[in-house]
């Protein structure tokens, strides 16, 4: 009962902090996202189904622990941090990887409890990293969003570094996904290191960075409610949360032409409160899928909480933001082969 009340207090005092600095006034923005360089022996491995990870074959490497760990590593003159989870027993194949990240302000654990989106994962034998953003926060500094001094883009990708390195996991399989401004991280990291990344999910806060028209595409699922008063579908109006005025339509559609798939969506409804559009003929078997979530906030849906929903808004709890993005995840192996 005490670690629900020091949960539920944490949340709100996340909800507050995030009401009272959209009001304030705003450090600049930073330059857009642009794709960076593959260094040799990273990312992704074109016409191989499996690309397993130098952790796969290097036996002298230090071994990762399993189960949940604080993984810490030198970054930029200091440490940066990340809650490690690895499902238990031996690997029979490179597993996949997933990056799930944090809204402003909530901590890991504070998301994790929101979500359950890492021990979901875990259960379906991912690697979970789930890193702690930069300060002050905790946040992210998103290209294209508000500027930092912290390369947190960078943080992420020796992060993944280090996890290839010491374990093994998938390189054709590294996934990212967030909510609030952890989706706008998950966008950029699209845009910026699509040569790692095979997908990327979010949900309230895909249009918190710019958009990347000339980067190669990945799989990528959006999801958003039309109720949302923190980063409304229409784009935002707040100079906290730049850049303005970006509607998450002109996001999707950016995507999908990343992928090569076609300008004009498969509309369905899957729920009564959901409208999911999906683009077909993409090239190389990627997967652009955007559910627009009919009078729902900013919010995680399937994840009801009350102190969350006083500022953010109603959740649509006709299915589950977590197993969504999972299966979304989980179909790009099946497609793959």
């Amino acid at each position: 009962m005490r670690t629900d009340f020091t949960r539920r207090a944490g949340l709100a005092a996340a909800v507050l902090v995030l009401a009272v600095v959209t009001a304030a006034c705003a450090p600049p923005t930073a330059p857009g996202p642009s794709v960076l360089p593959q260094p040799p022996g990273r990312g992704k491995v074109p016409g191989q189904a499996v690309a397993p990870s130098s952790g796969c074959v290097n036996a002298s490497a230090p071994a990762v622990p399993t189960g949940t760990t604080t993984l810490s590593i030198p970054w930029q003159g200091g440490t940066r941090t990340a809650i490690l989870n690895l499902p238990t027993g031996p690997a029979t194949t490179p597993r996949p990887v997933l990056v799930s990240l944090h809204p402003f302000a909530l901590g890991p654990d504070a998301w994790e409890a929101y979500s359950g989106l890492a021990a979901a994962a875990v259960a379906r034998d991912f690697v979970v990293l789930t890193p702690l953003g930069s300060d002050p926060g905790p946040r992210w500094a998103v290209p294209g969003g508000l500027a930092g001094e912290a390369d947190d883009v960078g943080f992420v990708n020796a992060l993944l570094d280090h996890v290839e390195d010491r374990s093994c996991v998938d390189r054709n399989g590294e996934f990212a996904a967030g909510f609030s401004a952890g989706a706008a991280m998950a966008q950029a990291l699209s845009c910026t290191v699509p040569w790692r990344l095979a997908g990327v999910a979010g949900s309230g806060g895909t249009n918190l960075t710019s958009l990347c028209p000339d980067a190669p595409g990945t799989d990528v699922l959006v999801l958003h409610g039309t109720a949302d008063p923190i980063a409304p579908i229409t784009g935002s109006t707040v100079v906290f949360a730049p850049p303005l005025d970006l509607p998450v339509s002109a996001v999707v559609a950016t995507n999908a032409a990343r992928s090569g798939c076609s300008p004009s969506p498969v509309v369905t409804q899957p729920y009564p409160s959901v409208t999911q559009e999906t683009y077909p003929g993409c090239t190389g078997n990627r997967r652009v899928e955007y559910r627009k979530l009919l009078g729902a906030g900013h919010t995680w849906a399937g994840s009801s909480n009350p102190i969350i929903e006083l500022v953010g808004g109603p959740t649509n709890t006709d299915f589950s933001a977590t197993t969504a993005v999972l299966d979304f995840f989980d179909a790009h192996a099946a497609a793959a082969g």
